[in-house]
């Protein structure tokens, strides 16, 4: 009798896979199943949690669990129980600007929305921003061309399977390390397993199209079936370490571990999904073969044998496979004839594990717990080739339904199958950027490329009006299911406020090689002008955008934008500038004269520095201080404004003859304002009512020659309107910053007028004395 104590072990953690390295959930199985229904951060993304606010934004119903945003804080909820009116919601096309009203004419609070429909956090952001590097990289290879005449590429087509096949090795591997980065963060366990459940469907994706038409001869097996085993053990983490303990835990038992169909099942289990490692170890933790060293030698040389088998799993060329193979299957056939020492049950449990490694169907079906598994098997011990796939597929899934709970079952089925396409519906609402450009490696690899059109239509006898439209609506299906949901992701990017992914979202239309130019155009241009912009280098990456589209209405459109934006923040010359070159000459001509009245009102210089270094001139601009060079000076004058702020330059000069108190050239300079011919009507009043009246024509010591009185008379002959409301109201404004004004000119329009023809003609009398 063995001492079934020193037979078994109770530590199983040697038979186990490497969990750590296959990326499954740690600590998050670990939690409650409650836990994601708790009223707290626990499970939400930490980007959902407001940053320094008194009350959480959002947070899950302690009933249902369903995501629940704060509006306001409790004392200023929008509709407290009694209220009258209702709370609506209006959606808005981005997704950070919805907003929420109580209905009735007494409520006039808006409450800001944002819906949270991506992730928003830096690694989802930095995830995005890899898989498009990944799929520009591509360059040429984006789309899928079939040579058929002239001299066929041979070297080209190579180069482009290795390149598309490496574009979707390094999604699935930013998928990976993505997963990495936020498995230890505030995520909610749903989202984590979308993730997951994509990564599984990824992976299956790359394993059954990515692998096996590789260049390169020597890898490509052994990438196939790495890709296979890695995929079926990361779907569900089978076999766990409690059904392992549980295997081995014989402490209730009279009969060793190896002697029970559980041991059997494991091993055969393992061995079903290429855990070759683990299944030799389990065969070394059972003790069976020293029990059988000395009890049937037989048995022991099979099990010795297919152990140093299973070790040496052939993975580099269907040859080697074929010839270990054959060994395994006269090991099958030795141990079938020979007679053996041990009980019938033990016999036909080791008859068994022979019979599946040498690739028998029953026994394949017979001991897998899973369609996938059973899949596996055929592939690693039957014919490894994927052209009896669909066989393979139809016998596991005739043993073992495929669950359609699950959200990737369905899809590696349908991988399998060859219907590709139908994964990215599901795939999209695991995670909208990952199938996107999963479709989009795809497209370029040649796997949808029937979805252009349908299953007997040809793209090429389409009539010249559907062509048109495939080419010129980006949301068209006849694109294709890739190029759709790629101009859909670039949509989606575009409605969030986040600046950083909007160059993908440009790229991304423009990388569509199925929509013409002028789409695009029509396209990038509407969406620019919603970009969000903050900073210079914003501001050049948008102009460099409208430049490269040629948008000048574009253009046009931010540089008003931003002229306002100056304007508001009190930065009229910045404004200026901005109108100017959006070409808005009426604004710049208005708000030029703007400068030009308040100088006047106040009776001296504008107090803003970069106006004071544009009208002094180079020479003393701003640069002796540090503020300003002479090149971000020029940057900002532009050749309209150095026409429509020559009369401010004209009354600055006046104001330093004043100053200096040279009359003569201070008149004339006064003079040559008034007598401008494109000066308002109004700003006459204000000039001469302000400056003539006061400094030149009441002082009889100022003397004024002929010419410049009738230049005067005459200008004031053909602008002054005493009925005009403008001139009302500047001469309004000139009397109540100086009251004496109103004692000498009176307090209308009309008896300023008088006054000012007499000091005139006074003037002129003085000529002549």
């Amino acid at each position: 009798m063995i001492n079934q104590d020193s037979i078994i072990d109770q530590d199983s953690n040697g038979l186990l896979m490497d969990v750590s390295n296959m990326d499954f959930l740690n600590d998050l199985d670990n939690r409650p199943s409650n836990s994601k229904n708790e009223n707290s951060e626990d499970g939400l993304d930490q980007s959902l949690i407001s940053n320094g606010s008194e009350e959480e934004l959002y947070h899950r119903d302690s009933i249902t669990g369903d995501l629940v945003m704060n509006l306001a804080k409790k004392d200023e909820l929008p509709l407290r129980k009694g209220d009258s009116g209702k709370l609506k919601l209006k959606l808005s096309n981005l997704g950070g600007y919805n907003l929420a009203y109580v209905t009735g004419k007494e409520n006039e609070m808006l409450y800001p929305v944002s819906i949270p429909n991506m992730d928003n956090n830096k690694q989802y952001y930095k995830y995005i921003t890899s898989l498009f590097q990944i799929y520009q990289d591509l360059g040429e290879h984006r789309s899928y061309n079939i040579p058929t005449i002239g001299v066929i590429n041979s070297s080209y087509q190579e180069q482009h399977i290795a390149s598309v096949n490496l574009a979707l090795e390094a999604t699935f591997s930013e998928l990976e390390y993505f997963l990495n980065e936020i498995k230890d963060e505030k995520v909610s366990i749903d989202r984590y397993m979308n993730l997951e459940d994509s990564m599984i469907i990824l992976q299956c994706l790359k394993t059954i199209y990515f692998t096996l038409d590789s260049p390169d001869e020597e890898q490509k097996r052994e990438n196939f079936i790495v890709g296979l085993i890695e995929w079926v053990n990361r779907s569900d983490g089978e076999p766990n370490s409690q059904y392992i303990n549980h295997v081995f835990d014989t402490d209730n038992s009279e009969k060793p571990v190896f002697q029970t169909n559980l041991f059997w099942r494991l091993l055969n289990q393992l061995l079903l999904r290429g855990l070759f490692e683990q299944a030799v170890g389990c065969i070394e933790k059972s003790r069976i073969l020293s029990s059988l060293k000395d009890i049937c030698q037989v048995s022991y040389n099979a099990l010795s044998d297919l152990s140093t088998l299973l070790k040496h799993y052939p993975m580099d060329s269907d040859e080697s496979f074929r010839e270990w193979k054959a060994m395994v299957l006269e090991l099958n056939q030795t141990f079938s004839n020979s007679e053996t020492n041990v009980s019938g049950e033990l016999r036909d449990s080791i008859e068994d594990t022979l019979l599946l490694v040498g690739g028998d169907r029953f026994k394949i079906l017979n001991y897998s717990k899973t369609w996938y598994e059973s899949f596996c098997g055929f592939i690693l011990y039957y014919i490894p080739t994927l052209e009896l796939a669909d066989e393979y597929l139809k016998l596991s899934v005739e043993r073992n339904a495929i669950d359609i709970t699950s959200n990737w079952e369905e899809c590696c089925a349908s991988i399998i199958k060859g219907n590709v396409y139908s994964i990215f519906p599901v795939l999209e609402s695991l995670d909208n950027c990952t199938a996107t450009f999963a479709a989009a490696i795809c497209e370029a690899k040649g796997l949808l490329r029937n979805l252009f059109t349908g299953e007997d239509e040809d793209i090429e006898l389409l009539s010249q009006h559907e062509e048109d439209h495939v080419f010129t609506d980006l949301l068209s299906q006849k694109n294709g299911i890739a190029y759709y949901m790629i101009n859909n992701l670039a949509f989606e990017l575009c409605s969030y406020d986040n600046k950083d992914l909007w160059p993908i979202a440009i790229g991304l239309i423009t990388f569509v090689p199925v929509i013409n130019s002028g789409a695009k155009r029509m396209t990038i241009g509407e969406l620019l002008q919603h970009y969000p912009y903050q900073t210079n280098d914003d501001i050049e990456w948008l102009l460099s955008v409208c430049a490269q589209w040629k948008l000048p209405y574009v253009t046009k459109s931010l540089f008003t934008k931003l002229g306002n934006s100056m304007m508001y923040e009190g930065k009229t010359i910045e404004a200026i500038t901005n109108f100017s070159r959006a070409g808005r000459f009426d604004l710049v001509k208005q708000y030029s004269w703007t400068l030009f009245e308040a100088s006047v009102v106040t009776g001296k210089p504008l107090e803003d520095e970069v106006l004071t270094a544009i009208v002094q001139g180079n020479e003393q601009s701003l640069d002796e201080s540090g503020m300003m060079t002479e090149d971000i000076l020029n940057s900002l004058v532009t050749n309209a404004m150095k026409q429509t702020l020559s009369p401010y330059a004209v009354l600055f000069r006046f104001y330093e003859e004043i100053e200096e108190q040279n009359w003569p050239v201070a008149l004339d300079l006064l003079v040559e304002l008034i007598t401008f011919k494109y000066l308002p009507d109004h700003y006459l009043v204000l000039l001469v009512t302000k400056f003539l009246f006061p400094i030149f024509l009441e002082d009889d010591s100022k003397l004024i020659g002929e010419a410049m009185v009738i230049s005067i008379i005459e200008a004031i002959e053909l602008k002054w309107n005493s009925e005009n409301k403008k001139s009302q109201n500047v001469y309004n404004a000139v009397l109540e910053a100086d009251e004496t004004l109103e004692k000498t000119l009176g307090d209308s329009l009309d008896d300023a007028l008088k006054t000012i023809r007499t000091k005139l003609n006074y003037k002129l009398c003085q000529e002549f004395m």
